[in-house]
């Protein structure tokens, strides 16, 4: 693909749109009850392990460690630009979202959505020589690679 340019991943801010972790008001509650629970679980744990250890060190890092995975499904953008007509390479773009585990679920005139079993979904606009892909930014950089491949 020597005429095909890919921009940086770029995150997305927030306001702009939701992340896909917290699609549905299941997920936030599991999400919610996961944190609630597991975290204060963690810490006991570690305190039993160590009571010397200062409450601080303790907490800090399970705190982060738990919230880390919200960082990771941020959503991010980056283009996928060409000297022709970009509607030429949606299919290169089916072949590898396919690889990467997504299925196409909507398609509209100049718009596509994938959906990957875990929920997480990638969005497509197709402009006049760049396609505008929209995700989380692990799967957009998986994409990158596969479509770079």
């Amino acid at each position: 693909m020597k005429s095909v340019t890919f921009s940086d991943i770029e995150r997305i801010p927030e306001r702009a749109r939701r992340p896909s972790i917290l699609a549905s008001p299941q997920r936030m509650l599991l999400l919610g009850l996961t944190l609630a629970l597991g975290l204060p679980a963690l810490m006991f744990a570690f305190h039993l392990f160590d009571p010397a250890a200062p409450l601080a060190y303790i907490a800090l890092p399970i705190l982060a460690g738990g919230l880390l995975p919200m960082a990771t499904m941020m959503p991010g953008r980056f283009e996928v630009m060409t000297r022709f007509e970009a509607c030429h390479l949606v299919c290169t773009l089916d072949d590898a979202l396919g690889r990467l585990g997504y299925a196409p679920s909507e398609r509209a005139p100049g718009a596509m959505r994938y959906r990957a079993r875990g929920g997480k979904e990638i969005a497509v606009t197709v402009h006049a020589h760049a396609l505008e892909v929209t995700g989380p930014v692990p799967a957009l950089r998986a994409l990158r690679r596969q479509m770079a491949a």
